[in-house]
């Protein structure tokens, strides 16, 4: 299967699913996901989170957990912003995880508490939203094309789950420290 069609069955299934599920009925699908991916992010020491598992030959060596930790605590407040604002009626950057970059911390400890406090927000993102959100406002995701405020939900239940198996990969990986 190539890249465009997998980019093609992501879309499909957050189109559909956004069709299909309210953000309350979506919304325990998105913490599962997001508990997963803080469980695979906790304990780990300073040098554990450095580590950066040996890449193949002609690839780019692969992201360590703290640099997914820190991208996920970026991509994240930027979901977020997104949502609340298409929810609105309002718009948003276009799709701003792709333009921005990820935000540094002087530790990984620091990269996780970022992400446990933008999940703490994530948790309650539905009692801040309309009652009636508007599904119209779209914005682009850079492989996803546009989105409207469930879409965005649902894509972060989707990018958590990826980078959780991510992670879990580089903890098995040869010469992942004790």
């Amino acid at each position: 299967m190539t890249q465009e069609e997998l980019w093609a069955r992501g879309r499909s299934y957050l189109i559909g699913q956004a069709e299909k599920l309210d953000f309350a009925a979506a919304w325990p699908r998105v913490m599962e996901a997001r508990s997963a991916l803080l469980a695979a992010v906790a304990d780990l020491t300073e040098a554990q989170a450095a580590f950066r598992p040996a890449g193949h030959p002609g690839e780019e060596q692969p992201w360590s957990i703290a640099m997914v930790t820190r991208h996920i605590a970026t991509s994240s407040r930027n979901v977020l912003a997104i949502i609340e604002a298409t929810a609105s009626g309002g718009t948003a950057p276009e799709d701003p995880i792709a333009t921005q970059g990820d935000v540094e911390y002087a530790t990984y400890a620091d990269a996780r508490k970022a992400l446990v406090d933008v999940s703490l927000e994530l948790a309650g993102l539905i009692g801040r939203l309309p009652a009636t959100p508007n599904l119209e406002v779209t914005v682009r995701h850079g492989w996803f094309g546009e989105l409207n405020c469930r879409a965005w939900f649902l894509f972060q239940r989707l990018h958590d789950t990826d980078h959780t198996g991510q992670i879990v990969q580089i903890r098995a990986a040869e010469g992942f420290p004790a």
